[in-house]
């Protein structure tokens, strides 16, 4: 998701089997951990929600409508949500949904800086 939040283009090719590892990623959450329980640790929620959930909502903040589509895996994102407030839920992850809206105002050295290590990983 690098790429997403600094601006610059990514291949049909690298965005494709991104898009496809985390369609498998959310199948196995949803199905070995998820299953058929509120929370992914049994009826509460755990550190194991929290880190959960906020990992998915880089892709969100990317553009990725992850949760549509996958009523399970939204019912719990709406558990999660209320489980820790709204209000929370929101300030938690205010920096990670706009993130790709501010980069055109990031200062241009740090992605000059950014850019070599984020292409290094993605090759």
């Amino acid at each position: 998701m690098f790429p997403v939040f600094l601006g610059e283009p990514v291949s049909p090719e690298v965005q494709a089997a991104t898009l496809a590892e985390l369609d498998v990623t959310l199948q196995i959450l949803e199905d070995k951990f998820l299953q058929n329980k509120a929370f992914l640790a049994g009826p509460h929620i755990s550190l194991a929600d929290l880190v959960a959930i906020t990992e998915l909502m880089h892709p969100v903040g990317a553009g990725c409508q992850i949760f549509e589509g996958r009523p399970k895996l939204a019912a719990w994102r709406q558990r999660v949500e209320a489980a820790v407030g709204a209000v929370l839920f929101q300030e938690a992850h205010e920096v990670i949904l706009k993130a790709k809206d501010t980069v055109s105002l990031a200062d241009p050295s740090v992605k000059q800086k950014l850019m070599p290590r984020v292409l290094a990983m993605i090759r």
